[in-house]
């Protein structure tokens, strides 16, 4: 099996799928390319690959922008169309497309590794590279993220809760459920709370002011100080989308509070089992911390099963393990 990848993908986002191909294929069998895949240009929408036998070979995408939309030059291309963000209430109308679940940045690759396949995909790809500066500040931001192995396992500290999110400009259902969730944490005197809202470089979303933490936080010390929370908050983000934290809340093994979500998942996430719903206002997510704190048998179910939920549904492996499987059934088609 050989594996062609796009020499011109988006590393920072890609890596979660390359780090995939590795542990399944082998680091050896995979290849930057950029013939096969003129019809794109740089982007941060998807992830196209070819897994490639002896006797044939299988075009993939794996879509992971926040949109409910396909591409369609990226569906055309490819014979199978792995999306994140599937809207339930959508009938699409294409068989080529299938559900995955929410993936996050890892760090892959070595610094002298990370700047050598910089300039070398960029070399190859360059003629597809519209945007030179994000191109190269995406490997750079790679390099920054967690490796997989940094999630889990971890050791809570008990009473301590820890959570910073950002302030989006246009989402403001998803502001005002964080900014309930934060207000919720603060008004529980049994319990230290950490963290609150990210500063906004330029400072133009007001009303959060009094929720804002002074300065931004290292990408290292949020997965140190995450892994000590005995608790996480996740909210659908930029249209509705399922982002990289209910991802890293499921590869950290958390018991999760979560307002409901509108994207497709491989298999649902089920209430007091593998996570734990609000309606979002600040009241009940008082009332769910409570549960969470107050009762252990609680807590650690969410926790055992969420972690669960992650190596089942959403880890690289498995999800290039079913990536293969589908590879393989095309053969027996022919």
């Amino acid at each position: 099996m050989k594996v062609y990848v796009d020499s011109a993908c988006d590393i920072h986002y890609s890596s979660f799928y390359i780090k995939g191909l590795q542990d399944v294929f082998g680091k050896n069998r995979i290849y930057f390319k950029n013939k096969y895949f003129l019809h794109f240009s740089f982007n941060n929408n998807f992830f196209a690959f070819i897994l490639k036998d002896a006797s044939h070979e299988t075009k993939f995408i794996i879509d992971y922008g926040d949109s409910s939309e396909y591409d369609n030059k990226a569906m055309d291309w490819s014979d199978y169309y792995l999306k994140i963000n599937i809207d339930e209430n959508i009938t699409y109308d294409n068989n080529k497309i299938i559900s995955i679940g929410p993936s996050f940045g890892i760090k892959i690759y070595s610094v002298p590794k990370t700047l050598v396949l910089s300039i070398s995909n960029f070399i190859k790809s360059r003629k597809r590279v519209i945007n030179k500066r994000r191109f190269f500040s995406n490997y750079k931001a790679q390099l920054h993220r967690p490796k997989l192995e940094d999630y889990y396992p971890n050791t809570e500290e008990e009473k301590y809760i820890y959570f910073v999110g950002t302030i989006w400009k246009k989402e403001t259902k998803t502001n005002t459920f964080r900014a309930n969730y934060i207000k919720a944490c603060l008004s529980k005197f049994n319990i230290k709370f950490e963290g609150g809202f990210a500063p906004r470089t330029k400072n133009d979303v007001q009303g959060y002011e009094a929720l804002t933490m002074i300065k931004r936080e290292s990408i290292t010390n949020y997965v140190e100080k995450m892994s000590k929370s005995i608790v996480a908050f996740n909210t659908p983000a930029v249209l509705d989308c399922q982002g990289w934290k209910l991802g890293e809340f499921l590869c950290f093994g958390k018991a999760i509070i979560s307002t409901s979500l509108t994207r497709k998942l491989p298999i649902n996430l089920i209430n007091e089992e593998n996570i734990l719903f609000t309606d979002g206002s600040q009241n009940d997510i008082e009332n769910k911390l409570d549960e969470i704190i107050s009762n252990n048998e609680l807590r650690f179910r969410l926790k055992k099963n969420s972690r669960q939920y992650f190596e089942d549904e959403l880890s690289p492996v498995k999800i290039i393990s079913c990536i293969k499987v589908l590879h393989d059934g095309r053969a027996t088609k022919k």
